[in-house]
């Protein structure tokens, strides 16, 4: 019997995906469908292409019913796409419009709701994940595992869904706006609208706590909360500052490499990244100034408007969702130099974006970014 909630997780051995539990209908596209041309990067446009998304909003009165929506990825309403995230040849994007989580195959056709009912809530915990609600869930991560972390931001807290059962729980967070909890676990924790999640590396979950103005950090052992940078105060950090004791203005998208933790700044429009050998700060772009300057000159000396999404690229490039200039722009710190790369100012030789929001490196295709006003998923390099 097709049991949707428990069925579109997968892990990863080595590297490599291997499903687990995959429903019949998904397998059964699986085997009959053609490659698509995300298969290689020679395959795609060096400027930009619709990777999903029909440009439609998805609002909704109901509740999806069980096998719905599950369509052509192009084909789908992606209503307001905020989070991107890939790992090997999965992908995984979450809505705003319809509060779900939905994913696919990089090289497949098919997009299946796997979390989310369609309509707004916070419902489910320690059920199947289609049967739960979310509020705005900006975010979703995957662990190699196949365990899927969602900064569930209008609910306040930090959820999980586990790849083996696909039952959802809240990892941290009382579902009421405010800060406590610090050194504490579970509900006893209060968070202000997060907005972004990401895997430490070391058994923790990072989180961008945006209206708290500070990062905080589950350690996924234990399940201990703490602040490890951010202190309230709604001012730039000071570069070469110990981050444990420095203000963060709207921390609002976090990426995480073996040696930096990298922090987009929403309100302090800059791009910082906190050294995890020697626990400082270090300035890497933006005067803190709102505009849309500097291309093609030193990131430091560049302006950027509430950028609110970020990925290091494989040649360690940092891709800057630039979302209030309509903008994908990048960072290259060999050259010192910034560029836009999408929308903005490169929209007739790329496309339009309209307030972008979570984006996701792959080798194999470049970047997906979430056009997310456009209602829709485009790919770029």
């Amino acid at each position: 019997m097709f049991r949707p909630a428990l069925l579109l997780f997968s892990f990863i051995v080595s590297g490599c995906f291997l499903s687990q539990a995959i429903p019949d209908v998904l397998a059964q596209a699986s085997a009959t469908e053609p490659a698509t041309a995300a298969a290689s990067p020679s395959a795609v446009t060096p400027t930009a292409t619709v990777f999903a998304g029909s440009g439609k909003p998805a609002i909704r009165q109901q509740p999806y019913s069980p096998s719905q929506p599950d369509s052509d990825r192009e084909q789908l309403s992606l209503g307001n796409p905020f989070g991107v995230e890939i790992q090997s040849n999965h992908w995984w994007v979450t809505t705003i419009d319809d509060h779900c989580i939905y994913t696919g195959k990089l090289d497949g056709r098919r997009l299946v709701r796997i979390a989310g009912t369609g309509v707004s809530g916070y419902s489910g915990d320690g059920g199947p994940a289609t049967q739960a609600t979310f509020n705005w869930p900006h975010e979703v991560r995957v662990d190699t595992d196949g365990n899927l972390f969602i900064a569930d931001t209008r609910n306040h807290v930090i959820r999980r869904i586990d790849s083996e059962t696909g039952l959802i729980e809240t990892l941290a967070g009382d579902g009421e706006p405010g800060f406590k909890g610090d050194h504490d676990r579970g509900d006893r924790v209060r968070f202000r609208q997060p907005h972004s999640v990401v895997l430490d590396g070391r058994d923790g979950v990072l989180v961008a706590d945006t209206g708290n103005h500070r990062i905080r950090r589950i350690d996924l052992k234990t399940g201990i909360v703490e602040t490890i940078s951010g202190t309230g105060e709604k001012k730039l950090p000071v570069h070469g500052s110990k981050a444990s004791g420095s203000a963060l203005f709207g921390p609002r998208s976090l990426a995480v490499d073996p040696q930096f933790i990298w922090i987009a700044l929403r309100e302090g429009n800059s791009i910082w990244r906190i050294v995890r050998q020697t626990n400082t700060l270090q300035h890497v772009a933006g005067t803190g100034k709102k505009g849309y300057s500097g291309d093609g000159g030193d990131p430091l000396q560049a302006t950027f408007n509430g950028p609110k999404g970020l990925v290091i690229d494989d040649q360690q490039r940092i891709l800057v969702v630039d979302t209030e200039n309509h903008a994908i722009r990048r960072i290259d710190l060999k050259t010192n130099k910034i560029e836009t790369v999408m929308g903005g100012t490169h929209s007739k030789q790329t496309t339009s974006l309209k307030r972008p929001h979570g984006i996701a490196f792959t080798p194999k295709i470049g970047f997906l970014v979430g056009d997310s006003e456009f209602h829709r998923v485009v790919a770029g390099h």
